[in-house]
């Protein structure tokens, strides 16, 4: 039977009671990219906390322009904006935004029409991306990524 008996103990241990950790690998390991067994056995050799989690996700993105810009306007913005109006801000096509966020998809919320607001799932997403001690390579810069997303404002 997948997942095995102690596989389960040790993501219980892992998530620390945060069923956010929790929701969150499920979406990682079923999101139909690659295969599950695999990415069951990375957050099983992950160290404790979300902080591994969200780094192993964007490890895996495609790290272009549309995504830097896509992922800089939900960090930065005030408000949630939809895809409709993000693909506007950033002069993007709404086909490119959805793509870009699916690259991230367990841990966003992706809205089911362009139209309602792209959601972080957590909160503790965005103080990773801003703590350049917890997020190394993946840390979003407040000046130019403010900048960036200003300039198209």
């Amino acid at each position: 039977m997948w997942p095995a008996s102690q596989d389960l103990a040790a993501l219980a241990k892992k998530s620390n009671g945060l069923f956010i950790f929790a929701a969150t690998v499920i979406s990682f390991i079923m999101d139909g990219k690659g295969s599950p067994q695999e990415k069951l056995q990375q957050v099983l050799n992950s160290h404790l906390g979300l902080d591994p989690l969200y780094a192993q996700v964007l490890f895996k993105a495609n790290h272009d322009d549309a995504f830097t810009k896509v992922l800089s306007a939900i960090i930065y913005l005030k408000r949630e904006l939809s895809i409709t109006d993000l693909a506007k801000l950033l002069d993007l096509t709404s086909e490119v935004v959805v793509a870009r966020l699916m690259e991230i998809q367990c841990i966003i919320r992706i809205p089911p029409d362009n139209q309602e607001s792209v959601q972080l799932n957590h909160a503790s997403f965005r103080d990773f991306l801003l703590d350049k001690t917890r997020s190394k390579e993946y840390y979003q810069p407040l000046g130019e990524a403010r900048m960036m997303v200003w300039s198209l404002a």
